[in-house]
């Protein structure tokens, strides 16, 4: 291979395999062993938070919800059909929850409707309830077999602190790990071709005469 292409070819290699080492790296550092991955939402506002079967349900893992109060707050969470839970909400003021954002590790909301939201534990819509109060948060497993599920977190005094929503597969660390792994390999193959189309300096023999 001539020495230019070498070192296109090594450049190319050792940037791309950089950048898919530290992907993989910072995938698996937060993920952990156990691969698994929480995404955060702090509302601002009090009013109700919906998690539509759209992010619940998008694939076959359990998803934990975990709903903390504002300090000496109460929190409400309950899981329904998506209908009941549209008809329940309405056009009242409301946050829905609309995907994950893997750099900051952010869930991905948006506020619609207008009005003050009445209280929704008294509904007989809910499949399953549960409170968090005096500093404990108000958690609840998705199990994907109830599917499609939509989880409705509300203030029942003070405001929501913070949402949490978890998966765990373990296969996510392991392709972590593997993507490093082809990085370093990309950047170790692409160092070498630079390091053997490196300029050599020529040395010449003085001639002496006889």
């Amino acid at each position: 291979m001539p020495t230019l292409a070498k070192r296109v070819v090594g450049g190319v290699l050792a940037v791309l395999g950089l950048v898919l080492t530290v992907i993989g790296l910072w995938y698996a550092t937060h993920l952990g062993g156990s691969g698994t991955a929480t995404f955060t939402a702090n509302p601002t506002a009090t009013n109700p938070v919906l998690v539509p079967q759209t992010v619940l349900n998008r694939t076959d893992d359990l998803v934990t919800v975990r709903a903390t109060p504002v300090p000496g707050g109460t929190v409400w969470m309950a899981a329904a059909s998506p209908s009941d839970a549209e008809a329940v909400v309405g056009k009242t003021a409301h946050t829905t929850v609309t995907g994950v954002d893997t750099r900051p590790w952010e869930l991905r909301t948006e506020t619609g409707g207008s009005g003050a939201t009445p209280p929704l534990s008294g509904t007989d819509v809910w499949r399953n309830t549960v409170t968090g109060e005096a500093g404990r948060a108000a958690t609840m497993t998705i199990e994907q077999s109830n599917a499609p599920e939509t989880v409705i977190v509300q203030a029942a005094k003070g405001g929501i602190q913070t949402i949490e929503l978890t998966w765990e597969r373990k296969s996510w660390f392991l392709q972590a790990v593997i993507l490093a792994l082809v990085g370093l390999f990309l950047l170790l193959s692409g160092a070498s071709l630079l390091w053997s189309a490196r300029p050599r300096r020529t040395t010449t023999t003085p001639e002496h005469s006889a």
